[in-house]
């Protein structure tokens, strides 16, 4: 059963949590975000990205990942109105910051590879290719963006785009990212990289997920979490990804089964840890620079998003991979993001109430 092989990820995180006493000095968590982002990460990233195939015609599949980060982008953008106060500003950065990420390692390719084999993973690993360009990339120099207008009050000239852009390239998981593409596309992992090194390569990139689900559990505090917002926004976030996978379906009518299920599980993706990280970084850039008492992104809030979006995501794709026949029809996919969409405007309406009889 695919859920075997999830079990043991989500008890990472409960070590994590277990253990999180230990771990309360922020140089501590400091050290592990340190590691996963310029060791653990990038050799994955490299890795990965080696091994994908792009001559193959496909290049539809990454457009294909990039499209739905941008979708999502637009959406939770226009959705911080309706859910975050506007007083609240670094909450509403960080939900526009989380909300167009995904994470299909965590939540996507073990059941991928389950229901669809090597060659329906080798797919998902495809469209991934682009979201991991808007991730990295992309949502980076979002973050540092956001981080200028807040610091400078809206003013931002050439040259903090220009710093913006030195700062993505000096990153090691885009560097990785970008020469990891270019060796895969001229097919010279094999020639170029010595056995030996790649083998050193392949036990760092092992340690990846195991200590990226540690470091969520030791960062997560349940008392604050807010469930009942953070559930609205996944609602909606769920719906849009829906919306979107029916669209791809009537427009693009993709040849195979794999094809149209990943079409609709890879929006279904719980949100990045990448964001997530971003958020950190910045905010300890507000308190080394600029010595701010409000710092650009609320991370609890960022990470409340993170750990709730995985378990979801998990149920809606073993869902979605169990009853296949039902989720490749687009006026299902469309009726099912509509009654999501209904549920979040029952739920506005009531908290409205509430909030009027108080």
């Amino acid at each position: 059963m695919a859920i075997d092989k999830v079990i043991p990820l989500l008890l990472f995180i409960a070590i994590g949590y277990a253990l999180k006493g230990k771990f309360q000095k922020p140089v501590a968590v400091g050290a592990i975000k340190t590691l996963i982002i310029n060791a653990l990460l990038p050799a994955a990233l490299f890795l990965s990205t080696i091994k994908i195939d792009i001559s193959q015609g496909l290049l539809s599949l990454p457009a294909f990942g990039l499209a739905i980060n941008v979708f999502l982008l637009g959406i939770g953008w226009l959705l911080t109105g309706l859910v975050i106060p506007p007083q609240e500003k670094a909450k509403a950065r960080s939900l526009i910051l989380m909300f167009a990420s995904l994470a299909p390692g965590l939540t996507v390719y073990p059941f991928t590879q389950e229901f669809l084999g090597e060659q329906g993973l080798a797919l998902a690993g495809l469209m991934d290719v682009g979201n991991k360009c808007f991730v990295l990339i992309g949502l980076y120099a979002l973050g540092m963006y956001l981080h200028q207008r807040s610091v400078d009050n809206f003013h931002i000239n050439f040259s903090k785009f220009k710093r913006i852009g030195l700062t993505l390239i000096q990153e090691p998981a885009n560097l990785a990212l970008l020469l990891g593409l270019l060796i895969g596309v001229l097919n010279l992992g094999k020639t170029l990289i010595p056995e030996i090194i790649l083998q050193a390569l392949q036990r760092l990139a092992a340690c990846t997920t195991p200590m990226i689900l540690f470091f969520v559990g030791i960062s997560l505090k349940p008392k604050t979490l807010q469930l009942r917002k953070i559930l609205l926004i996944l609602l909606v976030r769920s719906a849009a990804g829906f919306w979107f996978s029916a669209v791809v379906l009537i427009l693009f009518k993709p040849d195979t089964l794999a094809q149209m299920l990943l079409a609709v599980v890879f929006p279904q993706s719980g949100c990045s840890l990448w964001p997530l990280l971003y958020a950190s970084q910045i905010n300890m850039l507000d308190q080394e620079q600029h010595r701010r008492t409000h710092p650009t992104f609320d991370t609890e809030f960022a990470l409340g998003l993170l750990t709730t979006s995985i378990p979801i995501s998990i149920g809606v794709n073993l869902i979605i991979f169990s009853n296949s026949e039902f989720f490749i029809s687009p006026s299902h996919l469309g009726l099912v993001g509509s009654i999501l969409l209904i549920l979040f405007s029952i739920a506005k309406v009531i908290k409205s109430e509430v909030r009027s009889q108080k």
